[in-house]
C-alpha cells in the first residue's frame, strides 16, 4: 500500500503531502533503518522548486519506487534513494526540474586525508 500512496503522490494527486507519506511509511513498516547519508542527495539549493516537482524529476531518472523519502531542508530538497549507485548517477547527471537544470549534491562529501611528516613526536595538539 505504501507504493500505492507513493505513486499517487508522484502522479500529482493532491491531498497527500510528503510528510504524511513519510509518517505512513514509518508506521506501516517502511524500513528507513538501512538508509545512510550515502543514500541522500540535495537538489535545488535556493530554487523555488517544490518537493513534489523534484521527486517527480528524480523518479523519472531512477524509477519512482527508488525515491524513499523527500523533504525540504534549508531551502533545498533532500531526498533519500534506494541505492548508493543511484546517488552517484544523479550527482553525475543532475536533474531538470520545470525546464531548469538543477545540480545534485551528495549529502556526504569525500574527505581528504592529511598526513603530516617530519613533525617531532613531542608536539602537542594544543594551539
Amino acid at each position: 500500500m505504501y507504493h500505492d500512496i507513493l505513486l499517487l503522490l508522484l502522479l500529482g494527486v493532491r491531498g497527500v503531502t510528503v510528510e504524511e507519506l513519510n509518517a505512513y511509511a514509518m508506521v506501516n513498516g517502511g524500513d528507513f533503518s538501512k538508509l545512510t547519508r550515502k543514500h541522500g542527495i540535495k537538489v535545488g539549493a535556493g530554487s523555488p522548486c517544490s518537493v513534489e516537482e523534484v521527486a517527480l524529476a528524480v523518479g523519472e531518472l531512477i524509477g519512482h519506487g527508488s525515491v524513499k523519502s523527500a523533504a525540504r531542508m534549508n531551502n533545498a530538497v533532500v531526498l533519500f534513494v534506494e541505492k548508493v549507485e543511484q546517488v552517484n548517477q544523479l550527482v553525475q547527471t543532475g536533474v531538470t526540474v520545470g525546464g531548469m537544470f538543477e545540480p545534485v549534491l551528495p549529502l556526504t562529501q569525500p574527505a581528504t586525508k592529511v598526513t603530516l611528516s617530519n613533525v617531532p613526536p613531542f608536539s602537542s595538539d594544543a594551539f
